[in-house]
């Protein structure tokens, strides 16, 4: 199967910064955050792109700002769009102790350091890279009868991939995916 990959536009977290209490937000909460206006901007460019045409369907994230990104796609091909909650980003906490962004970022400097592992001396259990590649082929199992798919997610999802590649805002990676 031919994935064509999209990471999403740049997100503004900025009027989730602004709230009283952006504690409320934290945490999966920052991911209800749009796309900034350079992000739309290049989504809407991206959406331009010739290899877009061989795709039978459009799956995104329901990460808003993959959902952001995705529309825009969908829209310049007039491809079918479907919500794939389990195409998320990276999970920093599996066990509910990061509550903020230090911790998140705690979690990201372990999960760097141990190569997407996890190691016993970790503060906290995060997703791995293994579990993140299973969680994706599972879920893309359902779309096994699609010979060329257009997939909006995240970098680090896209990265179990397209290893040791920097992935920027609204960049397209082709790759082909045994199923």
């Amino acid at each position: 199967m031919k994935i064509i990959f999209v990471r999403h536009g740049e997100p503004d977290y900025s009027m989730l910064d602004k709230l009283e209490n952006p504690r409320l937000y934290s945490g999966f909460g920052r991911d209800l955050a749009p796309l900034t206006e350079k992000g739309r901007s290049l989504a809407k460019e991206v959406a331009k792109t010739a290899c877009f045409g061989k795709a039978e369907i459009i799956i995104s994230s329901s990460v808003t700002r993959a959902l952001e990104t995705a529309h825009y796609i969908a829209v310049e091909t007039g491809l079918d769009l479907f919500v794939e909650p389990f195409f998320h980003e990276w999970r920093p906490d599996l066990d509910g102790t990061n509550s903020d962004l230090t911790s998140v970022l705690v979690a990201h400097e372990y999960y760097l350091k141990h190569q997407g592992g996890l190691s016993e001396d970790s503060p906290c259990r995060y997703e791995t890279a293994l579990e993140m590649r299973h969680r994706f082929l599972r879920t893309l199992e359902k779309y096994k009868n699609y010979k060329t798919i257009i997939i909006v997610t995240h970098g680090m999802l896209m990265r179990q991939f397209v290893p040791n590649e920097k992935i920027d805002f609204c960049q397209v990676i082709e790759c082909e995916i045994e199923m």
